[in-house]
């Protein structure tokens, strides 16, 4: 899955950063079909930690994307934001579950 690794909240539209992209791809607020909430499990050296997660799925591309806490600044800000577009545009949320 494509993981985001900047994210760029402006009034119509977000500007990602995908991991190993060169260019930032803009995304229309009402292009977007579904977030998903989740907590995925990420090994970090000996042990393992739980990662917030944001999985955005968009008309405007093939695959959904993530958003996750380990990868982005200010996360808490990305999702609080994130939430009220989704109520704002009408965009289904999934609520929290686990992955792994």
């Amino acid at each position: 899955m494509l993981k985001a690794v900047e994210v760029n909240l402006d009034m119509d539209e977000m500007i990602i950063r995908l991991e190993k992209a060169s260019e930032s791809t803009p995304i229309e607020y009402t292009k977007l079909n579904k977030l998903v909430l989740a907590k995925e499990p990420v090994r970090k050296m000996l042990w393992v930690v739980d990662v917030r997660t944001i999985r955005v799925y968009s008309r405007e591309m093939e695959e959904p994307f993530m958003i996750a806490s380990d990868k982005v600044r200010d996360f808490d800000k990305v999702e609080d934001y994130l939430l009220k577009i989704a109520d704002k545009y009408d965009v289904e949320v999934s609520p929290m579950s686990t992955f792994g």
